[in-house]
């Protein structure tokens, strides 16, 4: 292949749009993250400091509203390295091998994404409530899951725990297999694969997700 047509082949295609078209998609994307995102925190921000930041700190001085922080803490304490490990061993496991299921686990892993949050909730209660198929149990042994750091935990963990996984899984399959191939052609063990390949260039992913 000559020189220039190698130079055609790599230009980057792109569309040619007018001006208009430009202003217009723009003036689109942006009046959406106003309406969405901006307005509400603009609502938040003038609700919270509305009345000064005297009022603001005294507030942060209720003991509920510390037990809520230290409350969050925890939860997100917990539910973090849950994800990590979870993501980690599901992007791993869907981008390195083939087996049965795949494709099933690839949708629970994306069911938290087409549920609500509320709903994810409700379903928590019907099933560790009072009046749930497991709540008698639970009672019976005097364990408290609904209502407590528990039951937040869990519901933590499965609204949070597709995007680490869902991070990671298009950068492990861009890798592909040539670096864990290598390895173990060399005599290195399952672990030796796994720490020597995905983890270096997958860090960053893991702390943006």
């Amino acid at each position: 292949m000559s020189l220039p047509q190698q130079l055609i082949n790599n230009q980057k295609i792109t569309t040619h749009e007018s001006k208009a078209v430009t202003l217009i998609l723009i003036t689109v994307a942006l009046s959406y993250l106003l309406l969405f995102l901006g307005i509400p925190l603009f609502a938040v921000f003038y609700e919270a400091l509305g009345k000064g930041w005297a009022l603001y700190w005294a507030a942060l001085q209720d003991p509920d509203a510390w037990s809520a922080i230290e409350l969050t803490l925890i939860a997100a304490a917990i539910a973090v390295p849950a994800n990590l490990v979870f993501g980690v061993a599901a992007a791993w496991a869907i981008a390195k091998f083939e087996f049965r299921g795949k494709s099933v686990l690839i949708t629970l892993i994306d069911l938290p994404f087409a549920v609500s949050p509320v709903v994810s909730g409700l379903i928590y209660v019907l099933l560790f409530g009072a009046q749930g198929w497991f709540g008698p149990w639970l009672q019976e042994h005097d364990i408290k899951l609904i209502f407590a750091v528990p039951g937040i935990v869990l519901v933590t963990v499965f609204v949070t725990f597709p995007f680490i996984a869902r991070e990671l899984i298009p950068l492990m399959q861009a890798q592909g297999k040539d670096e864990e191939e290598a390895a173990v052609s060399l005599g290195a063990s399952g672990w030796q694969t796994f720490g020597a390949s995905p983890c270096p260039t997958s860090n960053g992913v893991c702390c943006m997700a």
